[in-house]
């Protein structure tokens, strides 16, 4: 697994699957879950307006959502491929409030920029999360969250995420709520809180909260985590 597999994605893709990333969500089979998941994200942000970075965004998608809403944003990610995709989103919406740029996530340059950071299933990609929460704290101004949305236990075994590592030479690990939260702590994040995914919630509705609260946030399962500088 390396950086440059990372970079290297889309061309290792293939010209079908770059269309799909370009097109996300809507392109995806999975655009209601993929939206549930971003509307639960900017549901723990702080409201606009206010200056947000969005890290690891990809084709920009996430980005471009954020900036629609009021955010003042600024969109980072290691392959150029995937940001020139991520200036076509934005100039196809015309957005004036949005930046993209590309850079290692793990090596941030910001200093108390940022209202609030995103990780949108990203932070599985990194090598050291440490890193990444160590930026994204320094980035952030006083009373700046940190909001992440990531899988939890499992998903570096599933065969689909196997297959996409022996294929693209990509990072995948676990990334649960209880590894986030260490290396936010380190980081020097005062605060966090853990929420279980909408669609976690939906599938547990009707059984007891406190199995709910045991399997899902304890077990470590995939979910947000904010963390309050």
């Amino acid at each position: 697994m390396s950086k440059q597999g990372e970079i290297d994605y889309l061309k290792s893709i293939g010209p079908d699957h770059a269309r799909h990333a370009a097109g996300k969500p809507f392109s995806d089979v999975a655009c209601g879950w993929l939206l549930q998941i971003l509307g639960g994200m900017i549901s723990l942000l702080p409201p606009p307006p206010g200056r947000l970075l969005d890290l690891g965004c990809g084709s920009g998608w996430t980005s471009v959502f954020f900036a629609k809403i009021g955010y003042d944003v600024t969109g980072l990610d290691l392959a150029p491929d995937m940001i020139e995709l991520a200036n076509d989103n934005k100039a196809r919406d015309g957005l004036t409030n949005l930046t993209f740029a590309v850079g290692d996530f793990e090596a941030l340059a910001y200093d108390a920029e940022f209202d609030c950071v995103t990780l949108y299933d990203t932070l599985h990609h990194s090598e050291d999360e440490r890193a990444v929460l160590r930026g994204a704290y320094r980035a952030l101004r006083p009373g700046g969250v940190c909001v992440t949305s990531e899988p939890g236990h499992g998903h570096e075994n599933n065969p689909v995420t196997r297959a996409a590592i022996a294929a693209h030479n990509v990072t995948e690990r676990d990334m649960p709520p209880s590894r986030i939260v260490a290396a936010g702590s380190a980081a020097g994040f005062a605060t966090h809180r853990v929420y279980p995914h909408p669609v976690d919630v939906r599938r547990n509705a009707l059984r007891r909260a406190k199995w709910l609260i045991e399997s899902v946030i304890f077990k470590d399962r995939g979910g947000y985590v904010v963390l309050g500088k």
